[in-house]
């Protein structure tokens, strides 16, 4: 029989979310119950989340992150001074239901000189008596949703999966009023909402506190090879990790092993089945990173011209519009500028200085669609050149024009003469799927709907339409070479024969 722990001790373990944790009690993988042994990954979620941020965490499979969140919450629960209310939530309540059970069994297997009585205690709710403290499973569906709660913390499990996240991100967040939202979650597809967050993140545009574990630093993941086994010297990873590699990648393949065991986050996203554009394309690419609203990636050239594709949006904060410009002599993309806080009108005086500094450019925009002729329109009110077809109509985007659009750019990147873009058209490029007839298609992900490889699109269909200059063009590079190869041979002229 276990000695019961002074006060003290006691006081000292649940001051510490670490020390309180590895306490708790936990069922394995073979369905037994054992004490939460923390492994390095779960500390340190543990210790992050101590710091009260909002925190999004993508992960390898089974390294125990969901358990590491669970813990925390349940110490912070724990430990509430007040009625503060913890919630596990879900699109579905059933998934929901099952982070509480963890929790659950949390309290059981506290020690006695730990137990609280609780006053609520079901398959949704369980309520310190002497505090009011609440766990609670919620879904951001009608079936215990949280319209009526005001939340100290959200637990969001498998973010990646869920077929609603937009929806299920906007209920937590109206819940808590300004508290720690916790988003845990392993890879699903190229640009899932867990993708879409990281995105964010990465282009500052919301304060996450970002952690990513791969499935190397998970001590687990390692199997002593057999003698015959090949060893790759030159592999970072150790024998065990190889030959367990080599274990999964046989069971799953590559492509599911390296989403759901990634070594980083662009491992976890790779090409899957169904892309449009394969890795291997987009590889070849050289990769400018720029601000999500774009840039410019070369100088004006008098002796130039350009193209201009326009995809425009409605300009409400959904999808982009999007304005790309392209070299007639380079066949390279030169400038890309993007928004969707800007109204179609506003929007027609982006193009228009597009247009005018890019030495009077001709614009393509589609015709149809909600915002195109009010953007034509615009744009003609202005005086901005516009491409037209060859019976003088504007351009229309349907089942025949799309894809012969969209393979002009496949076409540019093939054919290695469009070899330069920025990280957020080669992002929107690898979402681009197949569907059953071969078509490809961007799925709507919350980011983006493919604008600026639409404006990519319309800009080469328009660039065809451009006269290139007589001259034969000469980077500026070749002609300062030329002229320092004239002045050489102009210090020689006395050995001229004439």
């Amino acid at each position: 029989m276990s000695r019961a722990l002074p006060r003290r001790d006691i006081a000292r373990i649940v001051r510490d979310p670490v020390e309180f944790c590895s306490r708790l009690w936990i069922v394995d993988k073979k369905g037994k119950r054992v004490r939460l042994n923390l492994n390095s990954e779960q500390i340190e979620i543990i210790e992050a989340l101590a710091q009260g941020d909002d925190t999004l965490v993508a992960k390898a499979r089974q390294i125990g992150a969901t358990t590491a969140v669970a813990a925390y919450f349940f110490w912070r629960w724990f430990t509430a001074p007040d009625a503060e209310t913890y919630v596990m939530l879900s699109h579905k309540l059933e998934s929901a239901k099952h982070i509480l059970k963890m929790h659950k069994r949390f309290y059981d297997g506290l020690p006695k000189e730990f137990r609280r009585p609780l006053s609520v205690n079901t398959t949704t709710d369980m309520v310190l008596a002497d505090t009011g403290a609440t766990l609670m499973a919620a879904s951001s569906g009608g079936d215990g949703g949280l319209r009526s709660f005001t939340a100290t913390g959200c637990h969001i499990s498998e973010f990646a999966f869920t077929p609603d996240a937009d929806e299920l991100k906007a209920t937590a967040i109206a819940a808590l009023n300004g508290n720690q939202l916790v988003i845990e979650s392993t890879a699903n597809y190229y640009g899932d909402p867990l993708h879409r967050e990281i995105q964010l993140w990465d282009a500052e545009l919301v304060a996450w506190n970002f952690l990513f574990f791969p499935w190397t630093r998970h001590a687990e993941y390692t199997t002593t090879p057999p003698d015959d086994f090949a060893v790759d010297p030159r592999s970072e990873l150790t024998p065990g990790q190889q030959y367990w590699q080599a274990v999964m990648v046989g069971k799953l393949g590559e492509t599911k092993f390296r989403r759901e065991y990634p070594l980083s986050v662009d491992d976890a996203y790779t090409q899957t089945d169904g892309a449009w554009i394969g890795q291997s394309l987009l590889n070849h690419l050289n990769v400018v990173k720029l601000d999500v609203a774009g840039g410019q990636l070369a100088k004006v050239d008098p002796r130039d011209r350009y193209a201009i594709g326009v995809d425009v949006g409605a300009g409400t904060g959904g999808d982009n519009s999007a304005v790309v410009v392209i070299s007639a002599t380079t066949y390279q993309v030169v400038d890309v500028r993007r928004s969707n806080s800007q109204t179609p009108t506003e929007w027609s005086e982006v193009v228009a200085d597009a247009s005018r500094k890019w030495n009077n450019a001709k614009v393509l925009v589609e015709s149809n669609g909600t915002w195109g002729g009010v953007l034509l329109a615009e744009l003609k009110h202005l005086g901005i050149p516009l491409w037209k077809d060859g019976d003088g109509k504007d351009w229309v985007t349907n089942a025949s024009t799309k894809p012969k659009m969209l393979e002009g750019v496949k076409d540019g990147i093939s054919r290695g003469t469009l070899t330069t873009l920025d990280t957020f058209t080669v992002s929107e490029l690898r979402s681009f799927k197949v569907n059953d007839r071969g078509e490809p298609f961007c799925p709507r992900n919350g980011i983006h709907h493919g604008d600026t490889v639409i404006a990519l699109g319309l800009a080469i269909q328009c660039i065809q339409h451009v006269h290139v200059p007589d001259k034969p063009y000469l980077p500026d590079w070749v002609v300062a070479r030329k002229v320092d190869e004239a002045r050489k041979k102009g210090a020689h002229r006395e050995l001229r024969r004439y």
